[in-house]
């Protein structure tokens, strides 16, 4: 049954019964005042008789006058009630107990009468009225309380039916927004109050109007934040990709750098034997001298190429610590984010408490309003409900905005970690370009000893043990040179695992922000 005829039910309902208690009460009280009327009426008739029994019926009045001698009536305007006896109560009251007595039911000759009895010296005297006539009046008293009972009860109705309509189309209204609420759309345009009226219906009104303008602001500022926060994601991937193929370059350049370390190591300590073998062989001088040229031309070219491939590789570390930097203030900025997120979780779990409390106080007000807050009580249940299915969806949005910030945090540690290895790295870079400057003088010298040794043929037994000591310096900035380019190579290994975990992290807080967007979704605004 709708609201509007259940008001009506109950409305009409209670007219009606508070009519029948109206009328019985209003007839109970005619008629008992109709008897004292009509008792009144006969003392006066009786005070007015002067010997003539006929003289109200001749003045057209239903007042009948009998004379008693003794308990007998001897004169009577009453046709065929002379000579009979009174009652034995009527006997007993007047005459025995000389008391005045007025009886509602006194049958004369087989007709009932209201009578009145007074006694007086020798007998007594009756004034009396038939019943008929005072049940005549009553009835047409009865018809006119009827009548007039059934006019006011129409006009009340009528009165229900303006006011009860005007009510229940308040209380569907308030219904239908808030089913649109539940359903999730917030597009509804927002009525104005209306300054009219000042009830509770409307304060229910206004309050729902408070809640979709709330829910509206809130819904949007989350939807706009998880469409920054996966926009944020997306150059986080981007960039994360970047500086994946940027290690994995400099991971091959280092090795080709350990591979040339390596093979520049073995050709010093092979020209270092064939230069301690320069004693014994002499004769083998120019071919030795020509083959130590090569291998320093050859070493030239190696010093080169390792070179551009430092510079690269300085180039590469320089553009990977710039684009750390702007990673770490993205992470920075989605935590910013991520607490606006959880400052308007607040706000609409704030507002699911006071929306609550409001459903409470609606539900208190309808049980003392009884059978007249029914209808109260059903809107109040429903709002209660959507209060928890919105502090139910605050909660599931301050979860998700917790495992935000959480892996948030995380990932700036883990740029702090690549920050901090790729400074080492700078440092790895910056020897091991230094160690290429010494390999480069020292081929320099190898280079103008091996243009000179011709010249210092006579001088080559004196001059073998420094050849010697210079290769052996050689042997050993190669090795270095080996070793860093080693460590160089860990260190980019290390990098590159940094950047695998935190492009995992960035990858869960997509997750995330897809799954703060499809809450959004719900909402249609």
């Amino acid at each position: 049954m709708k609201i509007k005829a259940k008001l009506l039910a109950m409305e009409m309902v209670s007219l009606f019964i508070l009519l029948v208690v109206l009328l019985i009460m209003g007839i109970l009280v005619s008629v008992d005042g109709l008897e004292s009327r009509v008792e009144e009426t006969l003392k006066v008739a009786l005070a007015g008789y002067t010997d003539d029994v006929n003289v109200y019926r001749n003045s057209g009045r239903d007042v009948d006058i009998t004379v008693f001698a003794d308990d007998t009536r001897v004169n009577s305007s009453i046709s065929g009630a002379v000579g009979t006896k009174a009652s034995d109560v009527v006997i007993e009251k007047v005459i025995k107990q000389n008391k005045v007595y007025f009886d509602n039911n006194v049958s004369v000759n087989g007709v009932a009468y209201y009578g009145y009895y007074e006694p007086i010296e020798g007998g007594m005297l009756f004034a009396g009225t038939p019943k008929a006539v005072v049940n005549k009046f009553i009835r047409s008293t009865v018809a006119v309380l009827i009548l007039s009972g059934l006019v006011v009860y129409i006009l009340c109705v009528v009165l229900v039916l303006v006011i009860s309509g005007r009510i229940s189309k308040r209380i569907i209204q308030a219904s239908e927004r808030i089913g649109v609420l539940a359903k999730g759309d917030l597009s509804a345009v927002i009525p104005e109050r209306d300054r009219k009226q000042h009830d509770e219906i409307e304060d229910m009104n206004e309050a729902i109007s408070v809640l979709h303008r709330e829910l509206k602001n809130i819904v949007s500022i989350i939807a706009k934040k998880a469409d920054q926060l996966n926009y944020s994601n997306a150059e986080f991937n981007s960039k994360f990709s970047n500086i994946a193929e940027s290690v994995n370059n400099v991971n091959i350049a280092v090795e080709e750098i350990a591979l040339g370390s390596t093979s520049q190591a073995q050709e010093t300590s092979s020209a270092g034997e064939q230069v301690s073998d320069m004693a014994d062989v002499i004769e083998q001088n120019a071919k030795n001298t020509s083959y130590l040229e090569q291998a320093v031309h050859h070493m030239t070219e190696l010093f080169s190429e390792t070179n551009k491939i430092l510079e690269e590789l300085v180039h590469i570390n320089d553009k990977t610590a710039s684009n750390i930097v702007i990673v770490s203030e993205q992470t920075n900025e989605t935590n910013v984010s991520a607490e606006k997120i959880k400052a308007a979780v607040q706000m609409i779990q704030n507002i699911a408490e006071q929306t609550s409390l409001l459903s409470l106080n609606a539900s208190i007000e309808s049980a003392r309003a009884g059978e007249a807050g029914r209808g109260f009580a059903v809107v109040a249940e429903e709002i209660r409900s959507l209060s928890e299915e919105s502090a139910n969806s605050a909660g599931e949005i301050e979860q998700i905005t917790k495992e935000l910030l959480e892996n948030s945090n995380i990932s700036v540690k883990k740029v702090e970690e690549v920050n901090r290895d790729s400074q080492l790295q700078k440092e790895k870079l910056t020897k091991t370009k230094e160690a290429f400057r010494t390999l480069k003088k020292e081929v320099d010298s190898v280079a103008e000893v091996s243009q000179n040794i011709f010249e210092q043929t006579k001088r080559l037994e004196s001059q073998k043990n420094t050849i010697s000591s210079v290769f052996e310096q050689l042997a050993s900035i190669s090795e270095e040179n080996a070793a860093s380019t080693q460590q160089t190579s860990a260190s980019m290994q290390s990098l590159s695992g940094t950047i695998d975990d935190c492009r995992r992290e960035t990858d869960a807080l997509s997750d995330l922000g897809l799954s703060l967007s499809e809450q959004t979704k719900k909402f249609k605004f």
